[in-house]
C-alpha cells in the first residue's frame, strides 16, 4: 500500500492523514477524501474546513488537492475556498494557496492579505518561504498603525544620531 493510499484509508476514518513530502510530513485533517489514481491526486474536503499542518504553519481551506510524484511524495498541495495561513503572529488570507513541497513555500493568489499585529499588507501575489520565514508580496500596499510608525521613526532617529546610518 502506498503512503497516499494509506493516507486515504486514515482520512476516510476521520483521523489525521500523514502525507510524505520533501522537508517533512504534512498532516491533514479532513472529513472527506477522494483518491484519483490516474492523476496521483488526493482530494480532501472539510466540514467546514480542511486543515494542513507542516511544522508550525497551518493552512486551512474548504478543499485541498494534493498532487504526488511516482514515489508517493506530495509535490504540491492546492487550497481553495476560505483560505487562511497562520504562522506565529502572522495570518495570510487569499482565494487560493499552493504549497510547493520542494521549495518549502506557500504561494497565495487572489487578493492576498498579510496581517502581522496591526500591520496589514495587500498585493496580487504573496510567497511565504517557510524555511527562511520570509514573505515576498508584489505589488505591496502596507498599512501600519500610527503608534507603530512613530516607534519606528524614533528608532531610526536614534540610530542616525548614534552614527548607525540606516
Amino acid at each position: 500500500m502506498t503512503a497516499l493510499a494509506l493516507a486515504l484509508v486514515l482520512a476516510a476514518h476521520g483521523t489525521t492523514a500523514v502525507l510524505p513530502a520533501e522537508g517533512g510530513a504534512l498532516h491533514v485533517d479532513a472529513v472527506q477524501v477522494r483518491y484519483v489514481y490516474p492523476k496521483r491526486q488526493v482530494i480532501f474536503t472539510g466540514d467546514p474546513l480542511v486543515r494542513l499542518t507542516r511544522g508550525d504553519a497551518v493552512l486551512t481551506c474548504r478543499r485541498l488537492v494534493a498532487d504526488s510524484n511516482e514515489a508517493g511524495r506530495v509535490e504540491r498541495a492546492t487550497c481553495s475556498g476560505d483560505v487562511k495561513l497562520v504562522r506565529g503572529t502572522r495570518t495570510v488570507t487569499c482565494e487560493t494557496a499552493t504549497f510547493r513541497s520542494a521549495q518549502s513555500q506557500v504561494v497565495c493568489e487572489g487578493h492576498p492579505v498579510l496581517q502581522d499585529g496591526g500591520t496589514v499588507a495587500r498585493g496580487d501575489t504573496l510567497v511565504y518561504d517557510l524555511t527562511s520565514d520570509e514573505v515576498t508580496l508584489t505589488p505591496a500596499t502596507i498599512t501600519m498603525p500610527g503608534d507603530e510608525v512613530d516607534a519606528r521613526q524614533k528608532q531610526l532617529g536614534a540610530r542616525r544620531k548614534a552614527g548607525g546610518g540606516k
